[in-house]
C-alpha cells in the first residue's frame, strides 16, 4: 500500500522493525517444565508425580503444517517462538482461519474430546513449539497431578480467547472488525514485552479477512481508512498505531 503525504506533518525517516531474536535451540531439543509454565504465565502449583518432566521442542519452518484436519490427537502444544495460523477447511474448499497463536498460546486442545484433530494449524513464520504428549496426559486410568491442573488451566484460557475473538469476529461494521483486530494485535504484542504501537503483521490480508469473515478488499479499504484519519501508519506488513484511544473508538 502506498502511504499518502500528511500535509503539515513532519515525518521522521522509517525505521524498519526489530523483529524478536529467534532463539537458538539447546542441545538434545528438550525444555522443562518450568519453562512451560513460563510461557503459559501459569503461576499454579504444579508439581509432576515422580519427578520433573521434559518436553519435546519441535521446529516448524513458515508454511509447514503442525497437524491436519482429522489427524489422530497426539497431544498439545505450546508455542515458543512464531506466529501460526489454525483453519478449518469446509467441504466446497473454503477456508475459514480460527485463530492466530504467538509465544505461550495453547494449540490442539479441541483433539482431547474427539481423540483427531478437526482443524489444521499452520506455520506463519519460523517456529519452535512445545509438545505435551497425548500418551502422558491423556491416557485411560492416568492419576492427576499438578500438570493436569496447568493444562486444564489453559485449556480454558483458550476458550476464554476464542469467546473475546467471536465478539471481534461479529462486529457489526466490517471495517470495525478490522480495527478491532489492530486493537488485539496490540494487546498482544503488549503481553509479550513488545511495542503495542509499532509491530508487523505476520498474516496476510487475506488471512485476516478469513479470519474476520470479510473480503481481502475490505481489510484492505478498512486499512486505508483508518491511513487516512491518522489513526494508524501502514507500510505493507507493517503497523505504526498513532492513537490506540482513536482505534478503539472507531465506528466505521
Amino acid at each position: 500500500m502506498t502511504t499518502p503525504h500528511m500535509s503539515g506533518v513532519q515525518r521522521a525517516a522509517y525505521v524498519p522493525i526489530r523483529m524478536p531474536a529467534r532463539h537458538v535451540p539447546m542441545e538434545n531439543d528438550w525444555t522443562s517444565l518450568s519453562e512451560v509454565r513460563r510461557l503459559l504465565k501459569y503461576d499454579g502449583h504444579c508439581s509432576a508425580n515422580m519427578h520433573d518432566p521434559t518436553f519435546r521442542r519441535r521446529r516448524l519452518q513458515a508454511g509447514r503444517s503442525l497437524f491436519s484436519m482429522g489427524q489422530e490427537f497426539g497431544g498439545l502444544y505450546v508455542v515458543r517462538s512464531g506466529t501460526l495460523k489454525t483453519v478449518v477447511t469446509h467441504q466446497e474448499g473454503t477456508e475459514h482461519v480460527i485463530s492466530f497463536s504467538m509465544q505461550g498460546d495453547l494449540l490442539g486442545a479441541e483433539g482431547v474430546c474427539e481423540h483427531h484433530y478437526w482443524c489444521e494449524t499452520f506455520a506463519l513464520s519460523d517456529c519452535e513449539v512445545i509438545r505435551l504428549p497425548a500418551d502422558d496426559y491423556f491416557s485411560p486410568g492416568r492419576a492427576g497431578d499438578g500438570i493436569e491442573r496447568m493444562i486444564c488451566w489453559a485449556i480454558s484460557r483458550e476458550v476464554g480467547r476464542r469467546q473475546s475473538a467471536y465478539a471481534i469476529t461479529h462486529a457489526a461494521k466490517s471495517e470495525v472488525r478490522v480495527a478491532r483486530f489492530l486493537v488485539e494485535q496490540s494487546e498482544r504484542h503488549a503481553a509479550l514485552g513488545y511495542s503495542p504501537t509499532r509491530f508487523a503483521l505476520t498474516m496476510t490480508r487475506r488471512d485476516i479477512g478469513a479470519y474476520l469473515s470479510v473480503t481481502l478488499e475490505t481489510v484492505s479499504r478498512a486499512l486505508s481508512a483508518l491511513h487516512q484519519l491518522h489513526i494508524i501508519e501502514v507500510a505493507n506488513r507493517e503497523i505504526t498505531i498513532h492513537s490506540l484511544d482513536a482505534l478503539r473508538a472507531f465506528e466505521g
